[in-house]
């Protein structure tokens, strides 16, 4: 999976929490392409910075994360 400027895209699941958000905008502000991917039960999307992609979703929908990658 390859980004914008043909750079790798790296998913992040559970993004939207403590520790998915950290590692989220460190490799973003590494110039990694993020794809932020949680459900939301816990975390908060204001967590991550607005030009990350951000996806709704949870880890045990097959079809949903198969879509996102």
């Amino acid at each position: 999976m390859t980004g914008p400027g043909r750079r790798p895209t790296v998913l992040v699941t559970g993004a939207a929490g403590f520790i998915g958000s950290v590692l989220g905008e460190r490799l973003h502000a590494a110039g990694q392409h993020v794809v932020a991917y949680d459900n939301l039960s816990r975390g908060r999307r204001g967590l991550l910075p607005d030009d990350v992609t951000f996806v709704e979703g949870d880890i045990r929908d097959a079809a949903r994360l198969s879509e996102t990658i």
